[in-house]
């Protein structure tokens, strides 16, 4: 759940003087492709931040995960990725603080952050800032604590955190936010899943429950309980069957290129077999049973992706998802 704290800026001659936009800190943007700010819903722009916005993001960076803030709290003004402990500092002008700036209330932003979450190139956000003149004039931050703070301790070990954003990006993103906002939920709620799915980044990017919980999510839009006297039905055989129906539905189709050339039965036979292992209490072994996947980081990738997908798939056709789950 988000937090929120208003701190005090001091008189701004009533409301004469105009507000600066809010804005969201996006954390993980590298470049902006085709043009330099990117419209993802009616009055919410994806921007490179200010001056003024970097200088009261770093000081809202170092009031939330603590102070005085270390270089690796920093890593956006670092070349990346770093190697060993040397860090080579970049030109301002390459500093990769981006923003979405907007007027009004977070209600969009937090939309947004649904849509990325749901998106093909997945963006982050860190915190928004608020400004407002009722009462005492001030400005506030919003944050979600175990989130941000699990996003960036996965951050600091990964060489693909940050991302480039095409316009194509932004458009798909807007296209999902648009559609989540006309979705309704009678058949398939699609804002309680994408909601569940940012409620397992507020979890170790290590820890075996973010593992257990996509499947969970996956298990529980394609699959029914298995018919006891049909030994075809069962929960595993339910959703490679399915997952072969819908990937020939998808523009873009699941990527099992990092699985060395093994059958998407296979791969999810073994994504299976892990899932048990951890459901079990197991230690999975990698480079042995489980070979196939590679590493914990390409299944949960692989799982990431997929509910997705399947999720995306049920804003434009939450009937078929119904169907497929039910037969």
């Amino acid at each position: 759940m988000s937090k929120e704290e208003w701190v005090t800026t001091g008189p701004r001659n009533g409301a004469t003087v105009p507000l600066p936009d809010n804005y969201a800190f996006v954390m993980n943007v590298w470049h902006l492709l085709d043009r330099p700010v990117h419209t993802l819903a009616p009055g919410h722009e994806l921007r490179r931040a200010t001056p003024e916005e970097i200088t009261t993001i770093k000081e809202t960076l170092e009031r939330l995960v603590g102070g005085p803030v270390s270089y690796q709290q920093f890593f956006w003004e670092h070349r990346w990725p770093h190697r060993g402990s040397e860090v080579e500092i970049l030109p301002e002008a390459e500093w990769r603080y981006f923003v979405i700036g907007f007027r009004g209330n977070n209600q969009t932003i937090s939309e947004l952050q649904a849509a990325f979450d749901l998106a093909l190139v997945e963006l982050e956000v860190g915190f928004t800032i608020l400004y407002h003149i009722g009462g005492t004039p001030g400005k506030g931050f919003l944050w979600w604590g175990g989130r941000l703070f699990h996003v960036l301790e996965a951050a600091w070990h990964s060489d693909d955190f940050f991302v480039d954003v095409s316009a194509r990006d932004t458009e798909a993103i807007a296209e999902i936010h648009t559609a989540i906002q006309h979705h309704e939920d009678l058949l398939v709620d699609v804002k309680r899943l994408a909601g569940q799915l940012g409620d397992l980044k507020a979890l170790p990017h290590q820890s075996p429950l973010r593992f257990l919980g996509y499947f969970a999510i996956l298990e529980s839009l394609l699959t029914h309980a298995p018919k006891l006297s049909d030994p075809y039905d069962s929960i595993t055989r339910q959703v490679k069957k399915k997952l072969a129906l819908l990937d020939h539905r998808w523009p873009a189709k699941i990527d099992y290129t990092p699985f060395a050339g093994a059958s998407t039965d296979t791969v999810w036979s073994k994504m299976y077999r892990y899932r048990s292992q951890l459901a079990h209490g197991g230690a999975p072994d990698f480079a042995g049973e489980l070979a196939t996947l590679g590493s914990q980081k390409k299944a949960l990738k692989l799982l990431n992706e997929t509910v997705k997908a399947v999720i995306r798939q049920a804003l434009t056709e939450p009937q078929l998802v119904v169907d497929l789950r039910d037969c």
